[in-house]
């Protein structure tokens, strides 16, 4: 072999021996990491949200213990308010549960080239422990279990404020079902959970009824109607009664149905008070100024208004019922013609026994004045007096009355009784003069009695109704 052959041979071994060596120095690196890699994470690799790589075992449980001990979990109330509660405060600590160690033992200490040109995340369920009774005892001690600062939860409702009527809303408040909190708050903790939403846990207490209540919808449509009435009782000159919501609102009654209707007799005792004591006449004082200019008081009678209760009553509660916005006169047991303070108006028929005169107005106008003959006070026939009544009928020709009961039968032309068997007729057939004192000696059975040509005027001029003014 010559020199340059034993040079090319060398160099061949050379090369041989080198590339030997780099396997043996790589072999041994890559034995080196497997040994490293056997107690070590590979890079990139997290657990837990942690950078374990290159960490051992018993590092990464002291990180996790480290991420225990500054644990939070914050609490998300009602009306953005937060509370948090700390690991120290609820006694929580970190236990070895293996999960570690587990997770370690499933890398191939051989791949750990391969492994670490990979990420890896891992989560795992950290082993953590709290002290019950120091949690609850903390978590007694947040804001939203302090009564001070609790608003209670409450129902929507109607309110009926005089004529105005509006539904309230709810209120929510933040009182929590307190056993239900800290149930959720101590599993939220048990699960090592960051955040806890009670709201969105069902925890808190919430109004049984809210603004949207069907019920409560109906009702406030009920009320729409009733109190969106309004009933006007004109009685002239300025006297008016105006029934309203603020009116109506207090004769409102709810039934255990949700339904709304109007205590009637609370009804009835307003139109009693209201309409019938104020404004009632039938039978009661009339004052009346006489042809010659006295004003003189009556009592007693049968003239003038008197309402009917009852219909009257019920032809409200009728109207209210149907939302009706008009006008109402009462129902009436007696008439009187004019609505007036002075009821009497200026037709009627005035009678002075003292003076033995009769005067007919007719729409302020005198009919007729005529003398007449009222009833024999001698004999006990006396023409009542000191009081108003109504002309009750009106007859001609007519006979007054009987042999058989009276005593008596006597045809006239003109017939207007005002108070029983009382009236106001001709009686040319058995007078021939009136005025005067013949009332005291030949007075009637209680009539009183006119000239044919009077009684005519008289008759033609009055109505069924018409006031008859009597007085001594």
């Amino acid at each position: 072999m010559n020199t340059e052959e034993k040079t090319k041979s060398n160099t061949k071994l050379y090369i041989v021996l080198i590339i030997a060596i780099v396997l043996v120095i790589l072999a041994f690196g890559y034995l080196m990491g497997a040994r490293y890699y056997a107690t070590h994470f590979p890079r990139n690799t997290t657990v837990n949200g942690i950078d374990v790589s290159n960490t051992t075992a018993d590092n990464v449980k002291l990180a996790l213990n480290n991420n225990v001990q500054s644990y939070v979990l914050t609490i998300q109330e009602r009306d953005g308010v937060t509370e948090t509660v700390t690991a120290a405060d609820v006694g929580m600590t970190y236990q070895d549960n293996g999960e570690v160690d587990e997770l370690l033992a499933g890398y191939n200490p051989y791949a750990w080239l391969f492994d670490c040109l990979s990420t890896d995340e891992h989560t795992i369920s950290a082993s953590i422990q709290i002290d019950e009774d120091t949690a609850r005892a903390s978590l007694a001690l947040l804001d939203c279990f302090n009564d001070a600062l609790i608003t209670e939860p409450e129902d929507a409702c109607l309110v009926i404020d005089g004529g105005d009527y509006y539904i309230q809303s709810e209120v929510y408040g933040n009182r929590l079902d307190e056993d239900k909190a800290v149930e959720v708050l101590l599993e939220a903790l048990a699960a090592g959970e960051t955040t806890v939403d009670l709201d969105a846990q069902g925890c808190y207490i919430d109004p049984d009824i809210t603004s949207e209540d069907a019920e409560l919808q109906s009702q406030f449509a009920q009320l729409d109607v009733l109190l969106g009435a309004e009933i006007t009782f004109d009685f002239e000159d300025d006297r008016i009664e105006v029934v309203n919501a603020e009116v109506i609102a207090d004769w409102l009654v709810l039934d255990e149905d949700g339904i709304y209707s109007l205590d009637s007799d609370l009804v009835y005792d307003w139109v009693k008070t209201q309409l019938a004591y104020q404004y009632d006449t039938f039978g009661l004082t009339h004052t009346f100024t006489t042809s010659a200019g006295n004003t003189i008081t009556l009592t007693g009678g049968d003239y003038g208004w008197c309402i009917a209760r009852q219909d009257t009553t019920d032809k409200l509660i009728a109207a209210i019922e149907n939302g009706e916005v008009t006008d109402m006169d009462p129902e009436y047991q007696y008439s009187a013609k004019y609505r007036g303070i002075n009821d009497i108006g200026d037709t009627y028929v005035e009678i002075s026994i003292s003076q033995q005169t009769v005067w007919c107005y007719k729409d302020g106008e005198l009919v007729v004045k005529t003398a007449c003959v009222t009833g024999n006070p001698n004999k006990g026939n006396g023409t009542p007096s000191g009081s108003v009544w109504a002309i009750d009928a009106k007859k001609s020709p007519a006979t007054l009355g009987t042999l058989d009961t009276m005593g008596y039968e006597s045809p006239v032309t003109y017939w207007m009784p005002f108070t029983g068997n009382v009236g106001l007729h001709d009686a040319d057939g058995w007078h021939s003069s009136y005025g005067g004192t013949i009332y005291q000696t030949n007075g009637s059975h209680g009539c009183v009695n006119l000239p044919l040509s009077a009684a005519e005027l008289i008759y033609n001029a009055v109505e069924i109704g018409t006031a008859v003014i009597v007085y001594d």
